[in-house]
């Protein structure tokens, strides 16, 4: 992606919200004067850098995401989805592409499964990632506001047992979130069948 240099941006790591200097001229005073309207809560709301939705973008093995849709995609709660965030330069990147794809092409018969990559580079992503790209993010279905980071081997039998253990967790949690929230509801018919 193509950008005039020098840039300065202040990043908010608690909203994931880049704010970017709205000036051409890069002195002591503006760039003091852009701080401090950040500082004061007046700083311009950024649009949100995406590339286009591509054509099919849902259509292909590898789900292809851009800023626009990358949300709506991942914390669908229907879905576990294993996102590779990836710059389009980097040789580590690029180098995990077919394993990427041959993962797809083995959980292509699980309905519920996706798996899709995003360039980092070209689109805004508001997600806490720490470390060095690729990143690989999953966000389990019944879970998904909630991202693993995959940490281990770059295996395909490595990948696939991450996502089961991830999915089978991810039920587990569930089942016992379904049923604690049942004691509690319990407890306070309970308590209200007490009181006078």
């Amino acid at each position: 992606r193509g950008f005039d240099a020098p840039l300065i941006r202040v990043v908010n790591l608690t909203s994931h919200v880049t704010y970017q200097l709205p000036s051409d001229t890069l002195d002591a005073e503006t760039i003091k004067t852009f701080c401090e309207s950040y500082l004061e809560g007046k700083a311009k709301k950024p649009k949100m850098q995406s590339e286009a939705i591509p054509e099919g973008w849902d259509t292909q093995l590898v789900k292809e995401l851009v800023g626009m849709n990358l949300e709506e995609v991942v914390f669908n709660p229907n879905k576990t989805v294993f996102v590779m965030f990836y710059l389009p330069y980097s040789p580590a990147s690029r180098a995990l592409f077919p394993l990427w794809e041959e993962l797809a092409e083995v959980t292509e018969g699980h309905e519920g499964v996706v798996i899709a990559r995003i360039d980092a580079s070209a689109n805004d992503i508001r997600l806490s990632l720490q470390g060095a790209y690729p990143t690989l993010g999953l966000f389990p279905a019944l879970h998904a506001e909630r991202m693993v980071v995959y940490s281990g081997e770059r295996r395909l039998d490595h990948l696939i047992r991450f996502l089961e253990t991830e999915m089978e967790k991810a039920k587990r949690d569930r089942v016992q979130e379904d049923e604690d929230r049942r004691k509690y509801i319990e407890a306070m018919k309970d308590e209200d069948a007490k009181e006078p």
